[in-house]
């Protein structure tokens, strides 16, 4: 049997040796030790690591880009809350679109074949974010699989209008709804409505929860309560939570064990959560980023992703989730061979896995999702987030990159 594709001599991660992997109508078929496979196209990795498709669980397309619009003045959380509020009233469909755009083409070329956007909708901005990106999930498709999950940053409760947007925002074709429930003076009702929608359009839900480093007790025992209440285990998934940073470590276990059991997912956002957390600490300054090691040892499914591009929330970034997997691994101090192949696992297989999507890996079965990395083991690619990838979106090559570079110091010193 001739199959499409077959890739040859690639190192895998946590297995010896070279391998090769067989792809037919977009999926994996075989993984085998590398031997002779007939196929249509036959690609030699010579050594590189091949890893499922890069997965960025949680990004904010309508908010990528606007630091240019309006840079920090203070640089903390309520400014770039209000700021942006303020900036909403400008948005348009086209400026919406123009900056997902360069977000979503980058995202294909480092090798991010499946990504969950935030999608906001308020009684300010309306609809218009989801009349924006609609359109994008459906041009983009052959690159990356988007999932658009309508979001009420601004809070709900205090807000009249957002819950019949949020719905409609959901009938437009929204995949995901959520909220942040820390920015509504009545948390408890916002997460009830949040869940009332979820079982309306039986969908998935997605919250920040916890973000902010004050004394307020954790909101995570209401999602939690919650989610046992409404039968949504295995469907919810939560971003930021750096309160759990702070917590003992027989706290942070008890919490783990009912993270664990109600089947929630959690995300740190460390290029965010580093940035605006611990900002009243003047001395041993808190880290605040959620310890995503201890609670998998502990069962839970967990990733880490983007968030923000160079806005008020996070001034910094291209989108490149591996980049992003390399901050992690020094922020946790991860540095042992098995922990850069966990922290490499969070932004590939785990990712996909806290956002609901299944059968995703290098395995027979899986989507043909794949990245081949210009590095030879999990080590080298987290030490380096090398640049240099090769990207197959259901068994096809998408995009190429590869880092050139001239040595004209020689050049110079021979002439």
């Amino acid at each position: 049997m001739t199959v499409d594709c077959v890739i040859e001599n690639a190192a895998l991660v946590g297995r010896s040796g070279l391998w090769a992997i067989a792809i037919q109508d977009g999926t994996i078929a075989t993984v085998t030790p590398t031997t002779a496979i007939p196929a249509d196209i036959i690609i030699d990795a010579q050594g590189q690591l091949l890893v499922p498709g890069f997965v960025d669980a949680h990004i904010h397309l309508d908010k990528a880009f606007l630091l240019n619009q309006a840079p920090a003045q203070v640089g903390d959380f309520a400014e770039a809350l209000s700021t942006t509020f303020r900036l909403k009233e400008q948005y348009t469909v086209e400026d919406i679109q123009q900056r997902a755009r360069i977000v979503l083409e980058k995202a294909i070329a480092f090798g991010i074949t499946a990504m969950r956007s935030h999608v906001e909708v308020d009684p300010v901005l309306g609809l218009t974010s989801m009349q924006a990106l609609l359109p994008l999930k459906q041009a983009y498709q052959p690159g990356i699989t988007l999932q658009l999950a309508v979001f009420a940053q601004e809070g709900i409760t205090q807000q009249p209008g957002t819950e019949a947007l949020l719905r409609q925002a959901m009938a437009m074709g929204g995949d995901v709804i959520g909220s942040a429930p820390y920015v509504d003076p009545d948390p408890q009702r916002n997460i009830e409505i949040i869940f009332d929608i979820a079982q309306e359009f039986d969908c998935d839900v997605d919250f920040h929860l916890d973000f902010l480093d004050d004394d307020k007790p954790l909101q995570l025992p209401l999602v939690i309560a919650e989610t046992r209440k409404r039968h949504w285990q295995g469907r919810v998934c939560l971003g930021h939570l750096t309160k759990l940073a702070a917590l003992r470590p027989e706290q942070l276990a008890v919490i783990a064990a009912e993270l664990q059991e109600a089947g929630i997912s959690v995300l740190a956002l460390p290029a965010s959560d580093l940035y605006m957390m611990s900002r009243q600490d003047s001395h041993n300054v808190r880290r605040g980023v959620a310890p995503l090691h201890q609670l998998s040892d502990w069962g839970v499914t967990v990733g880490t992703a983007t968030n923000n591009i160079q806005n008020l929330f996070t001034p910094f970034g291209d989108g490149d989730v591996l980049k992003i997997a390399t901050l992690l691994a020094q922020v946790l101090q991860l540095g042992t061979t098995a922990r850069q192949e966990f922290c490499l696992d969070l932004v590939t297989r785990q990712g996909a896995r806290a956002i609901g999507i299944t059968n995703y890996g290098v395995a027979p079965g899986c989507a043909a999702d794949l990245v081949l990395l210009g590095a030879q083991s999990a080590s080298e690619a987290i030490a380096t987030a090398t640049p240099n990838r090769t990207v197959f979106k259901a068994g096809k090559i998408v995009a190429k990159t590869q880092l050139q570079s001239q040595a004209l110091w020689q050049l110079a010193s021979v002439s």
